[in-house]
């Protein structure tokens, strides 16, 4: 949504003005489920959102799914913060200072005509605010593992971020392995930090991405294809554990369409019947 700041020209009320943030709305909206970066390095294999999804998603009465929770966790100095941002606003700056405890944004996107939203927890890399971070590491819906490019031993940590915020959450979770900094890197020290964050991937379950976030290169890309799949995998498990996902609360996908046709036929049959001219 555009960024709102008070005019400082004083009046009886706030007014508002629209600031040039650049950021292309059109990006967040998704019809088609976006594609990995690469086809191999995934264990998210499906080629469109599931035809359980699509049927929902057709429905005439708009359902409501819950917010997708994505925390970013990874060494400090990693660049969460910047890739945050490149999405968020289009905008870069190499000198941001250190997270201290948690950044958050929010993003609305309509998948399939649907509205859906994004929270991003940005966490904190520095040892001094972990108890701090790992607080907000609870109810997450995806888990994106961040490590800078340039610096191998932020990917051999991550692993050991990945496990401390698996322990706080026992359900089902999609995982993203992210790299960043791409454009700093020459052509063989891509492969060879890439070969080796493949065999992480794969160890961990996770889908891989390179990203700049100075460049812009596969950032948007990246962060479409984590919503999409949050959202479509949301929709499955709701439906078949039978959880509220639609208006009004406490109404399941399976029993909505019944019990807003009965809501009508009641209403007709109350003004067929009644006696007022």
């Amino acid at each position: 949504m555009p960024i709102y700041r008070k005019n400082k020209r004083p009046k009886a009320t706030a007014s508002y003005e629209v600031l040039n943030n650049n950021v292309d709305y059109g990006t967040r909206r998704i019809e088609q489920l976006p594609r990995p970066y690469s086809c191999q390095v995934t264990p998210y294999r499906e080629l469109d959102f599931s035809e359980r999804t699509k049927r929902a998603a057709q429905a005439v009465v708009p359902f409501f799914l819950g917010p997708c929770k994505a925390i970013f966790i990874g060494d400090v100095a990693i660049g969460k913060t910047s890739l945050v941002n490149r999405f968020c606003h289009e905008a870069f700056d190499g000198d941001y200072t250190a997270t201290i405890g948690l950044d958050f944004e929010v993003e609305r996107f309509q998948i399939l005509n649907q509205a859906y939203t994004l929270q991003i927890w940005d966490t904190a890399g520095h040892e001094r605010f972990k108890c701090i971070a790992q607080s907000y590491y609870r109810n997450a819906n995806v888990i994106v593992i961040a490590f800078d490019m340039t610096r191998p031993e932020s990917l051999l940590n991550g692993k050991r971020w990945l496990d401390e915020a698996l322990r706080l959450n026992q359900g089902p979770v999609l995982k993203f392995l992210v790299g960043t900094k791409k454009d700093l890197l020459s052509d063989q020290a891509l492969c060879d930090i890439e070969l080796e964050a493949i065999k992480m991937a794969y160890d961990i379950n996770a889908e891989y991405w390179p990203v700049s976030a100075r460049t812009g290169e596969n950032v948007t890309k990246f962060f479409r294809r984590l919503t999409a799949l949050a959202f479509d995998h949301g929709v499955q498990r709701a439906m078949e554990t039978n959880d509220s996902l639609l208006q009004p609360p406490g109404n399941s996908l399976l029993n909505l369409y019944f019990l807003r046709k009965e809501k009508k036929e009641k209403k007709f049959l109350k003004c067929f019947t009644c006696t007022i001219n």
